[in-house]
C-alpha cells in the first residue's frame, strides 16, 4: 500500500461561504475529478445536515455520496468551544463532552480519525481515550505552525499518548511546519505594493535559512525596508521550520497529514512549502494514510481578484500523486 490523497474542504471555504458550491459539488469533484479517494470535513463549517444532529436521512445521504463518486470519509474536523459562554471557559468535563460529541458524530458518518487542534489539552484527549477505542476513532492532535514536533506541547502530550498505550490518540503533522519561503504569490503582491526584487531576495535568504524571527526583523531594519517588504518579514512571524527527518520519531502515531499550501504555479509545485523530503521520510517510515489537500492561500488574494480554489487543489493534487506514487 501507499500513501492515499484525500482533500480537505477547507480548501473551498470562499466558494461555499458564497453558495457557489454544495457539499455534494465538492465530493463530486474530489471523486469524479481529482480521482482522490478521502474526504475531509470541518464538523461545524461543512456540516452534513445540520451540527451535530444530522438526521439518520442526511446519514444515508452523505454515505450514498461516498458510494457514488468512490470516495471515503478521511478526517472529521474537530472543534472545542472554550469561549461558549461569556463569562467562563469550558471545565475539563465539558470539553471532554464536546470531544465525545464529535468522535460519536465522526462514527456514524465513517470517519476513521478526528483532528483535534493543537490548543487542546492532553488531559481532554486522555479522558476522551476510552470513548475513542469504544468508537473506533481516532484523535489527531494537529502539529500547527508556530508548534514544533520538538515543542514542549507536544511533547507532554506525546508522553501521555505512550503511558496510555492506547492507538485511537496520536498526531496530525500539518506541512505548514515545513514552510521555507514566502508564496509567489506573496511576493508578486508585495513587488505590486512597492517591494523591491533584491531586498525580497535577501528576505527569501533569511527565511530559507531558518533564523529566528526577532533577528529577520533586526536585520530588516538594518536594511531600511519599505512597508511592503516589511509585511513578507512579518509573516513569518508564525512560521517555525521543522527538519522533516523529526517526523521518523513519530511514525506510530502520525494518523493523517495536512497537506497545507498557499500557492501552486502552473508547473503544479507549492512555492513556498518543502514537499519532497518530508513525503519521503513518510514513505521511508512506512506511513498509509492520507494527506489531505488543505488550501489558505485565499489570504494572498486581493478584494478585486479571483481566487480559483478548485484548480489550486487540482495542482496540489496533481503534486501529490506524482510524489506518492513515483
Amino acid at each position: 500500500m501507499s500513501i492515499k490523497r484525500s482533500v480537505s474542504f477547507y480548501s473551498y471555504q470562499e466558494a461555499y461561504y458564497k453558495g457557489d458550491c454544495t457539499l455534494e459539488d465538492m465530493i463530486r469533484f474530489t471523486g469524479e475529478t481529482l480521482k482522490a479517494e478521502g474526504v475531509e470535513i470541518l464538523a461545524e463549517q461543512t456540516p452534513v445536515g445540520r451540527f451535530p444532529d444530522p438526521t439518520d436521512e442526511d446519514v444515508d445521504r452523505w454515505h450514498s455520496w461516498m458510494e457514488k463518486y468512490n470516495t471515503k470519509p478521511s478526517c472529521l474536523d474537530s472543534f472545542i468551544d472554550w469561549y461558549l459562554y461569556k463569562n467562563r471557559t469550558l471545565t475539563l468535563k465539558e470539553q471532554v463532552k464536546q470531544m465525545e460529541r464529535d468522535i460519536r458524530l465522526a462514527r456514524r458518518l465513517g470517519f476513521p480519525v478526528i483532528r483535534v487542534l493543537c490548543p487542546v489539552r492532553k488531559e481532554v484527549v486522555e479522558a476522551s481515550i476510552p470513548i475513542a477505542e469504544y468508537c473506533g476513532v481516532k484523535m489527531g492532535l494537529e502539529v500547527h505552525s508556530p508548534m514544533k514536533l520538538s515543542a514542549r506541547w507536544i511533547t507532554e502530550y506525546m508522553d501521555m499518548v505512550v503511558k496510555s498505550g492506547s492507538k485511537y490518540a496520536g498526531i496530525i503533522p500539518d506541512f505548514g511546519i515545513f514552510m521555507m519561503r514566502p508564496a509567489k504569490k506573496q511576493l508578486d503582491k508585495a513587488r505590486a505594493g512597492g517591494a523591491r526584487d533584491e531586498v525580497l531576495s535577501q528576505i527569501i535568504s533569511w527565511c530559507e535559512s531558518h533564523i529566528p524571527f526577532a533577528e529577520m526583523v533586526a536585520n530588516a531594519n538594518a536594511l531600511g525596508v519599505n512597508d511592503a517588504e516589511m509585511s513578507v518579514v512579518q509573516s513569518f512571524a508564525r512560521n517555525v521550520f521543522t527538519d522533516p527527518e523529526e517526523l521518523r520519531a513519530f511514525a506510530p502515531y502520525i494518523s493523517h497529514c495536512h497537506g497545507k499550501f498557499y500557492d501552486m504555479d502552473e508547473n503544479c509545485r507549492e512555492t513556498s512549502i518543502d514537499y519532497e523530503n518530508p513525503i519521503r521520510v513518510l514513505r521511508e517510515i512506512g506511513y498509509e494514510g492520507y494527506i489531505s489537500s488543505e488550501f489558505e492561500g485565499q489570504r494572498l488574494y486581493g478584494v478585486d481578484e479571483v481566487c480559483d480554489e478548485f484548480e489550486q487543489v487540482r495542482r496540489h493534487q496533481a503534486m501529490l500523486k506524482r510524489l506518492v506514487e513515483n
